[in-house]
């Protein structure tokens, strides 16, 4: 007779899921960045990786699932174990840009750039939790940075205003070049700056690995087992380098759920040393996670004429709400905590509630006194249905404010009217406004980088995504 599964333990899986998928996810990303040395986008730690080797981001780059061809990135993971680390930013004037810092949690803990701090060359000095250490008294103290644990993932973006000019591309990869991650002891040697990435020597992570890491760098919240996600929850929460949510009851309480299975702070999981019931419950516990998460972030979008969006995502929220912590690690990992930064808008269905579909044609409609109001910029990337890119004639994957603002796009009448269809319009002034779909489906992620709050709370009206009529 089969005995029946535990619903204690069920639970505790369940939430362990909503709990840890922000933090497994982690893991595994800074696995694949700084240990896997076959990866692409291997690079070891305290060191940036550029995506697509700082090229505009084109139809056959497919590492990073919906990117945005209207920034140039570049990604790392600061390991603070050793020593603080010295970030540096040029100064920028002429465009957008950022620098953001990440704890395990999806936490933000540090946000630098134009829109925050102002345009000068800065030098970010980042500290690790409970750093007792040498501070150079020449650091202002607002550039001091209290990391509250000891490895960040850093992520800076450069508005790139045109992605077919090789100049302006130039330009922007410079800027890069000169943003450095250097370890104090490095900088001070040098004498008390920044050294270039490839003076650099490449350090490999040195994390407590299994085997079956190499499996999950690629779509992990879809192919891992309740046996991987245990085992790496397992991994988080004994390294050194995460530091737990200081005073934090509702993790405490966790913490002691999960040790009724072996899972914890000292503790040494294995998969195989529990019961054939307890698997169970904890599989059955894990999938109805998973099915809670992809729930949640359907109906917690919010619909404005066919477009989607979060809302409002308040900043120290992940601390204690691990749904959304689960939700928005699961919907684009490494996306910020908070709205100050930027936002998204996603475009699955046309004005009448249907599926996109390239075979049609359709028309997005902005009125030049009402465009979508964001300090910054504002761009719509369009994606095949997996969310990547799709090649076409024009290299153009996104219309964007840059091109409005620099004239690049035909304006009539107070309109700027976007023609998205796959062939190219015949109308000279249509196909200037072009963007190229799929053959199939597709979908859309706007983004909108220092969104006013009428693109939060819904009340700026994104205009719908029209088909033409048959």
């Amino acid at each position: 007779m089969a005995t029946a599964i535990d619903p204690k333990i069920e639970s505790l899986a369940e939430d362990a899921y909503l709990y840890g998928l922000q933090q497994v996810i982690f893991y595994e990303t800074r696995y694949n960045y700084t240990q896997k040395e076959d990866s692409d986008v291997y690079v070891g730690i305290n060191r940036w990786d550029r995506p697509n080797d700082g090229q505009p981001i084109t139809a056959d780059f497919e590492e990073i699932v919906t990117p945005n061809a209207t920034t140039l990135y570049a990604m790392a993971f600061l390991d603070l174990q050793e020593e603080p680390v010295v970030v540096e930013m040029p100064e920028v004037t002429d465009r957008y840009f950022s620098l953001q810092m990440m704890d395990q949690y999806g936490q933000y803990f540090h946000f630098a750039g134009n829109q925050f701090d102002g345009t000068d060359a800065r030098s970010y000095l980042i500290l690790p939790d409970r750093y007792e250490g040498l501070v150079p008294g020449e650091f202002p103290t607002t550039d001091v940075v209290d990391a509250p644990t000891k490895t960040v993932f850093a992520i800076v973006r450069y508005a790139l205003h045109d992605p077919t000019d090789d100049a302006e591309v130039a330009h922007v990869n410079d800027l890069q070049e000169r943003s450095t991650i250097t370890p104090l002891g490095e900088w001070l040697e040098n004498d008390h700056a920044g050294v270039p990435q490839a003076e650099r020597s490449v350090v490999p992570g040195d994390y407590a690995t299994v085997p079956r890491m190499d499996d999950l760098t690629t779509r992990q919240v879809e192919k891992q087992t309740a046996e991987d996600f245990f085992t790496l929850l397992d991994l988080v929460l004994n390294d050194p380098s995460m530091s737990l949510v200081d005073d934090s009851l509702a993790e405490r309480e966790m913490l002691d759920r999960l040790a009724a299975v072996g899972i914890g702070p000292g503790m040494d999981f294995e998969w195989s040393a529990l019961d054939g019931p307890t698997q169970e419950a904890l599989t059955t516990g894990v999938q109805n996670g998973f099915e809670t998460v992809k729930r949640t972030g359907r109906e917690r979008l919010q619909e404005v004429n066919g477009w989607m969006s979060f809302g409002a995502v308040r900043r120290g929220a992940f601390r204690t709400d691990w749904l959304t912590r689960a939700v928005l690690a699961d919907f684009g990992w490494g996306g910020p905590d908070w709205i100050g930064s930027h936002t998204a808008f996603w475009g699955f269905t046309d004005a009448n509630g249907d599926p996109l579909d390239g075979s049609k044609r359709y028309t997005i409609t902005f009125d030049l006194d009402d465009l979508p109001p964001a300090t910054q910029f504002w761009s719509i990337p369009i994606y095949d249905e997996q969310g990547y890119f799709v090649d076409n004639e024009l290299d153009r994957y996104s219309v964007n404010s840059f091109m409005l603002d620099e004239g690049r796009l035909h304006v009539d009448g107070g309109e700027l009217v976007v023609y998205v269809q796959h062939e190219r319009p015949s109308d000279p002034d249509a196909a200037e406004n072009w963007l190229p779909a799929p053959e199939e489906g597709f979908r859309f992620t706007a983004r909108f980088y220092g969104p006013r709050w009428s693109l939060i709370d819904g009340s700026y009206e994104m205009p719908p995504v029209v088909p033409e009529a048959e």
